[in-house]
């Protein structure tokens, strides 16, 4: 490491593989101590020093890889975003009940072992959401929720789930995923806990579930009703 916080004489001058690992080691612990940063204290209350100092770093390595507090701030939304999609075990061409319980399965998985993720996001909403909405745009999110959409519709035309409003079944499946994330101290409070432990994130993922597939149990018993 050169004295400026830089990538040193000798790393960049290092074979390509091995300086590369470098550069993306020390920029996956840059974003890796950003996204707690953001989480905890938001955009505004947040320092580029203080993201170095969680990740072991010098304050001029962070600007070295991003030029601005804001740029790894909307840098950190993307790779969420990306991560979320690309980590996605569904498979969208199983039946329709298992489709939507590894949803949900994936959802609260990504919320119990990653919260700080759903806070920043949910930090990032409340706040305009500026950088979360023009992500979107740029990775064409209408289009990825409408395909989904499209899907539940395909569903219920096959009578294979009740009719409903199949985007807000979506959001209602989301908002229960960020509720036990952003409301966790509320929730733990009730559930007379220090914090939510693994038997309740399987509790309310279940009950999250119950909800969304009565949809198709309800479909299952008009069909025998109407034989």
């Amino acid at each position: 490491m050169s004295e400026d916080g830089t990538m040193s004489e000798s790393e960049e001058s290092a074979p390509p593989q091995r300086a590369n690992r470098v550069r993306e080691k020390r920029v996956q612990s840059i974003m890796d101590a950003a996204e707690i940063e953001f989480a905890r204290n938001g955009l505004n209350g947040t320092s580029v020093q203080s993201i170095a100092d969680r990740a072991g770093l010098q304050k001029r390595q962070v600007l070295y890889f991003f030029k601005s507090k804001e740029s790894l701030y909307k840098a950190v939304i993307e790779h969420i975003f990306q991560e979320w999609r690309s980590l996605s075990p569904v498979d969208w061409n199983r039946p329709p009940k298992t489709v939507i319980a590894e949803y949900i399965d994936h959802l609260f998985f990504q919320a119990e072992t990653k919260p700080h993720q759903n806070k920043l996001l949910v930090a990032e909403m409340l706040s305009g959401g500026t950088f979360g909405v023009e992500i979107m745009e740029i990775r064409d999110s209408r289009s990825i929720v409408s395909n989904t959409v499209a899907l539940l519709e395909k569903y219920m035309d096959e009578g294979a789930m009740k009719r409903t409003d199949a985007l807000a079944y979506l959001f209602q499946i989301w908002s229960a995923q960020h509720f036990y994330v952003a409301f966790g101290p509320e929730v733990s409070f009730f559930l007379e806990k220090d914090k939510m432990g693994r038997e309740d994130w399987t509790r309310f993922r279940d009950q999250t579930k119950a909800f969304a597939l009565s949809f198709f149990e309800m479909a299952q018993n008009s069909r025998k009703g109407g034989i």
